[in-house]
């Protein structure tokens, strides 16, 4: 289960067939008060917080942690899957999380828009990128500019960022946020090839042609070990392309596609939400790899096709418009 580098810089992993992508907030790690979510009562919810390990620090004080069950469970499916952590997260925001699989051959942040690999980010996935943003009929300048024309100087507004220089980002006051924001600011981004989503209480202005999806199938396309079959996990609205493109998946019970009651036929759901879910899902995913044991290795070529490095192949933001 190890990797070697070509001399063009492509990586061949030798491990199973099997790629697995996985969110990270409220899929794979949860912050305090999203770690009880579930809990019978206070007692309970306090000895699950007592009992999870923190996996991120931010400016001195916990952020995000995991179970010690979860932690287990990662590990086992790391050793016999290729797990490639899957984020809306800027690559400083995902450089905070201390995964206990150390750094990872592979990791997708900021919605698709950056892969790293082994904690680096990819040159020419960027610059493909930039392709795809340089065609649309808005940049990201534009896009910012728009809704800082709107957002500046209400009550409502905390945070406007943008993000890797790729998308753009509110965190607002939902108490004070007029309902006709949000609708106002998608049908703009409609017309000029971005969506918007609303998650808690921030707001993503996207572009429709980056998404988690088509970074998990360059990913899929550097490995050299076939069939190569995708499974992933995730909670929100933005994961959407990354579970239906997926060969199986599954998703918690809560979070933004529990709000909206979001169901498919490829996409298993969790009994449990919560820390729990997390575990469910790590467990799903543990058994569902199992099952590929039962390729034969004489069936599966050592070297995967050859041809373009990247291609636009991605399944629209479902839900978002």
């Amino acid at each position: 289960m190890s990797s070697t580098v070509s001399s063009t810089g492509r990586v061949s992993l030798t491990r199973s067939p099997v790629l697995v992508t996985l969110d990270m907030d409220r899929t794979l790690i949860y912050s305090a008060n999203a770690i009880t979510q579930g809990a019978p009562d206070a007692s309970r919810a306090e000895a699950l917080l007592a009992a999870a390990r923190c996996v991120e620090i931010y400016q001195g004080k916990p952020q995000s942690y995991m179970s010690e069950a979860a932690i287990g469970s990662l590990l086992e499916l790391d050793r016999i899957a290729q797990v490639v952590p899957t984020t809306t997260r800027t690559i400083e925001q995902y450089r905070r999380i201390e995964l206990p699989l150390g750094t990872p051959e592979f990791a997708i942040t900021s919605n698709g828009g950056n892969i790293l690999v082994h904690g680096e980010p990819d040159e020419a996935w960027s610059t493909h990128v930039a392709g795809l943003l340089g065609s649309l009929g808005a940049g990201i300048d534009d896009v910012y500019r728009r809704l800082d024309s709107d957002a500046r100087d209400t009550p409502w507004l905390r945070t406007l960022r943008i993000a890797d220089g790729l998308f753009c980002y509110v965190v607002v006051e939902l108490d004070l946020l007029p309902p006709d924001v949000v609708p106002t600011w998608a049908r703009w981004a409609a017309e000029v090839g971005w969506n918007v989503s609303r998650q808690g209480r921030k707001i993503y202005v996207m572009p429709n042609p980056i998404t988690k999806h088509i970074a998990v199938e360059e990913v899929r396309r550097r490995m050299s070990v076939w069939p190569r079959v995708s499974l992933a996990a995730g909670d929100g609205v933005l994961d959407q392309p990354m579970l239906v493109g997926s060969d199986a998946a599954i998703r918690p019970r809560h979070g933004e596609l529990e709000e909206l009651d979001w169901q498919h036929p490829d996409v298993v759901v969790t009994t449990g939400s919560g820390l729990a879910a997390s575990e469910e899902m790590l467990e799903w995913l543990i058994e569902r790899t199992g099952t590929m044991e039962s390729v034969v290795e004489t069936d599966i070529p050592s070297i995967a096709p050859t041809g373009s490095a990247v291609a636009d192949n991605s399944i629209p933001n479902e839900g978002l418009r």
